[in-house]
């Protein structure tokens, strides 16, 4: 599967976080530096796919599924996990 620059940024910053890490819209924007429509965008595209997903818990959080960090550690997007 090939990201968009959005998503390769949201995967990419959700991938480094411990298994245990979650982030916020605001926490992605503020590490992507993207406007929080392309996340919400990216997000939604990535949940779908079964590469990020969000946490039960009261402000939606997110985090990479396992299959996401194996899919963004790929060499093509290594700018995107640094």
């Amino acid at each position: 599967m090939a990201f968009t620059q959005s998503e390769a940024k949201v995967l990419g910053a959700l991938s480094v976080l411990d298994e245990a890490q979650d982030m916020t819209v605001r926490q992605i924007s503020r590490a992507t530096g993207l406007p929080d429509t392309s996340i919400h965008r990216a997000l939604l595209r990535l949940s779908r796919s079964g590469l990020a997903m969000g946490t039960p818990r009261g402000t939606a959080r997110w985090r990479s599924t396992e299959r996401g960090r194996l899919a963004i550690a790929r060499s093509v997007y290594r700018e995107y996990t640094a």
